[in-house]
């Protein structure tokens, strides 16, 4: 039995399978692909976003993309410090029975990973980015926006260990890392002309100690294009909608650019330096279509 784990690898695995499969979607939460898209449209919504936008402006966004910016930075070198082992078998999809065919591959997906296991890149990400979230949305009078967020992180953690790609002290230890480096970024950096910057910064020095991993370019890649962009338009991006469709136009003009740049840059086999290099430009263009948004939508009166 692992020292990092108590069991708990073992005892969750014998959950049974429909809560096994739902742990797997949940642990969906916390990849980038969908941190990129889910707080892209946040962001081009902003204020108009259903349910919580009275409560939303893009800076505010902005900056929890900034600490998930940091967090991916931070776990990529930690994990290359440590250097320590997922558990047995985190290479192998978990055979869950029930599955309706449409989310087979989804599931098993979400049961497998590789790498370096400590400490849990989801729990560090997801406590950052959605604790974050609610923490920065919440107030005195109401702290529901927190605990929604710390329920989501806790979910996406849990669900690590579930799938058994994780042990139970990797989890732990990324969920109070998470949460040290949201107490840190929102004391030290609480805007994104700052935090933007540090992401950078942290991504730069972990290309330096651990070499060009994947990630490492895309953070860096990404802060210093939203730390371009923000320099350069922050008091010209609308930090609201002046209205639904104006959100609407944003959202199409987003899609459409920010799409289109992805599919050029997949189609690219590109080095280090142009993976940089491209990254940034995708990123600053995402940070960018508000201000697009705003003139297309004036322009159609």
């Amino acid at each position: 039995m692992s020292l990092r784990d108590a069991g708990a690898v073992e005892a969750f695995g014998a959950l049974p399978d429909p809560l096994v499969a739902a742990f797997a979607l949940v642990t969906l939460l916390g990849d980038v692909a969908t941190y990129f898209l889910l707080f892209s449209v946040l962001y081009w919504l902003g204020d108009r976003t259903p349910v919580i936008g009275d409560r939303l402006d893009r800076p505010l966004i902005v900056q929890v993309v900034a600490l998930g910016f940091t967090a991916l930075a931070l776990v990529t070198v930690l994990k290359h410090v440590f250097a320590l082992p997922r558990p047995p078998g985190a290479g192998t999809p978990v055979a869950v029975a029930g599955v309706p065919d449409a989310l087979r591959p989804l599931v098993r997906g979400a049961t497998v990973d590789d790498g370096y296991g400590f400490p849990s890149g989801h729990a560090i990400g997801s406590t950052a980015v959605y604790g974050g979230l609610g923490w920065l949305v919440a107030d005195e009078s109401d702290r529901r926006p927190l605990y929604a967020g710390a329920t989501i992180a806790v979910l996406v953690s849990l669900s690590r260990v579930v799938v058994g790609v994780h042990y139970l002290g990797d989890v732990l230890v990324g969920v109070a890392l998470g949460v040290a480096l949201l107490l840190v970024v929102t004391r030290y950096f609480p805007t994104p002309a700052r935090s933007f910057p540090a992401a950078g910064v942290l991504a730069a020095i972990g290309l330096v100690a651990v070499g060009p991993t994947e990630y490492l370019l895309f953070g860096l890649g990404a802060s210093l294009g939203a730390t371009a962009a923000w320099w350069t338009l922050g008091d010209r991006i609308p930090d609201r909608a002046r209205s639904g469709r104006e959100a609407l136009v944003t959202v199409v003009l987003g899609i459409l650019v920010v799409g289109g740049l992805l599919a050029v840059v997949a189609a690219l086999d590109l080095p280090a330096l142009g993976t940089v290099v491209a990254v940034a430009v995708v990123i600053g263009a995402l940070v960018a279509v508000p201000v697009a948004g705003a003139r297309v939508d004036a322009a159609l009166g």
